[in-house]
């Protein structure tokens, strides 16, 4: 039986009066892909801040690599990539050098990564090119490069084809499923 990546049991977050997410039940076996779909205000960014710690439920659990304890939830946490929304890049760096910012920040040894990282993401000859004169749908494939980093065990991307023209949709979709 495969290991569960991700599984909630009851989880709810309210913000004062309104209850964003309302009793999720759900599990997530490694190997999986799966995606939430639903409009905007629906709550698929909040379950991700949850799942990421970036945000505490109201009420329920979950478990993360089979763990819920804090000490063991922290370290769980270094075993995912994510991409929330919009991602955080330097807009005076290159991507090699964003690459770089991310790839200490997490711990990811070697430099090795960065090249191989934006190979997979079709990055790889952007050369001295500043990030802020990239295109939305190069910074989104340069967001999903830091996600990327380290070979995550567990990948978490929010709205990762925003921006893509529809090559570059098809590209996101395959280096997923890879």
């Amino acid at each position: 039986m495969p290991e569960h990546i991700l599984e909630t049991h009851g989880l709810s977050k309210q913000y004062k009066d309104k209850r964003v997410l309302d009793n999720i039940d759900m599990s997530i076996k490694k190997g999986s892909i799966y995606g939430f779909i639903g409009q905007n205000g629906a709550g698929k960014s909040t379950l991700i801040r949850l799942i990421t710690g970036l945000a505490f439920p109201t009420e329920g659990e979950f478990r993360l690599f089979s763990s819920s304890d804090r000490k063991e939830f922290t370290e769980a946490k270094s075993r995912i990539g994510v991409m929330i929304e919009a991602p955080a890049l330097y807009m005076n760096m290159t991507a090699r050098e964003n690459l770089e910012v991310h790839r200490l920040l997490k711990g990811v040894p070697g430099k090795q990564s960065i090249e191989k990282t934006l190979e997979l993401v079709d990055l790889l000859d952007t050369g001295k090119k500043k990030v802020k004169n990239f295109s939305l749908g190069m910074k989104q494939r340069l967001g999903i490069a830091i996600a990327l980093l380290g070979d995550p065990e567990f990948l978490i991307l929010d709205e990762p084809i925003n921006g893509l023209d529809p090559m570059g949709v098809v590209a996101v979709r395959k280096l997923l499923k890879n």
